[in-house]
């Protein structure tokens, strides 16, 4: 099992290799079956030799399908601070595998990145990998705000956002499970000037650059980040323009850095988690080899998204239809005390 503190104790990196937050094998085969990992990758030699998971030949195949079908399958949503009574997100990762893997066979719930991201690092730990925490901000140019989005879109969230570099073959690679459809949806390597299709046609790109915030006399000498920037449309005027989404430092983040990232997202009013339902289902092509589109529900309704065409949106007029669509759409189940935890101001008619 995960590491469990006790109650009073501080959180921190257990130290020790050995008392680290594990899964087992019987968790790692309930995770596949979440995912709806193919047998192919179920039965992988990595489970019988860990060190082949930090080679090209087995690890990078393996890193590439779990995330794949992590993104397809488990959603990346901000459901638990609304519908429940408590309202409090656990880091925890004994807590997190019952969510999204015991819990989540059963209700399909899933969770914001610091849960999916810190979930998916565990599974990659326990599999073999070498795996670091890592920390982003998020830019203010997809604020769900248009007056952010005018006046800020040059500027970055507080530390918001959480990542995962992987080495393989003594080279990192981005790995990123928790950032819906604003995400690359693929592994890609931490290179300055990499750049692909993710979605198609949307493209991606890394580089590193300072940013315009800094307290630098010259902004040649600016700390320098990893940037991660996307182009919606490369063939449409317009709209071929790269938007800046996140960036990120190579720094070690611990648990301590994420609880109090999580307690800021969970609870601060500006948080757009805490005044905003969100649920995201990103799709997989017929063949499974790449993500095509997603689904996406934000408040009262919800709107489908595929090869870069957008469907009409759907409009959801009432708690039961939202709750019917979330069902039916996305796979999520509510028990009655959950879907009586959503507050007054944030339910439907």
């Amino acid at each position: 099992m995960a590491h469990q503190a006790s109650a009073g104790q501080l959180a921190q990196v257990p130290l020790g290799f050995h008392p680290r937050p594990h899964y087992g094998r019987d968790q790692l085969q309930k995770y596949f079956e979440r995912i709806r990992l193919p047998q192919q990758h179920c039965a992988t030699p990595i489970l019988d030799d860990p060190q082949l998971a930090g080679t090209k030949g087995h690890g990078l195949p393996l890193l590439a399908a779990l995330h794949r079908y992590h993104l397809a399958n488990i959603r990346f949503e901000n459901l638990e601070l609304h519908y429940s009574a408590h309202r409090k997100i656990s880091l925890n990762m004994d807590d997190l595998f019952d969510k999204f893997a015991v819990r989540g066979g059963k209700y399909g719930r899933g969770g914001h990145c610091m849960e999916n991201n810190g979930l998916f690092g565990t599974v990659l730990r326990s599999l073999g990998y070498e795996v670091r925490n890592c920390a982003g901000r998020v830019s203010r140019s997809w604020s769900p705000d248009a007056e952010t989005r005018t006046q800020q879109c040059e500027t970055y969230d507080n530390w918001n956002h959480v990542l995962n570099l992987v080495k393989v073959d003594g080279q990192w690679w981005v790995v990123d499970v928790g950032m819906g459809s604003m995400g690359p949806a693929v592994i890609y390597p931490l290179e300055d000037g990499f750049e692909s299709i993710a979605v198609p046609p949307r493209r991606i790109r890394l580089q590193k650059r300072s940013i315009p915030e800094t307290y630098a006399h010259n902004k040649d000498q600016a700390p320098k980040l990893w940037c991660y920037d996307q182009c919606l449309a490369p063939d449409k005027p317009g709209k071929d323009s790269w938007i800046p989404t996140y960036c990120f430092t190579e720094t070690e983040f611990l648990p301590q850095d994420y609880e109090m990232m999580s307690w800021y997202t969970s609870t601060n009013p500006k948080s757009f988690f805490t005044y905003s339902i969100l649920c995201t289902k990103l799709l997989l092509s017929e063949d499974e080899s790449h993500i095509i589109g997603d689904v996406t529900l934000f408040n009262d309704g919800y709107r489908k998204t595929v090869a870069g065409q957008r469907d009409t949106p759907v409009q959801l007029k009432t708690e039961q239809e939202r709750l019917d669509a979330m069902k039916e759409v996305f796979g999520l189940e509510f028990t009655e005390e959950e879907k009586n935890g959503i507050s007054a101001e944030k339910r439907l008619a």
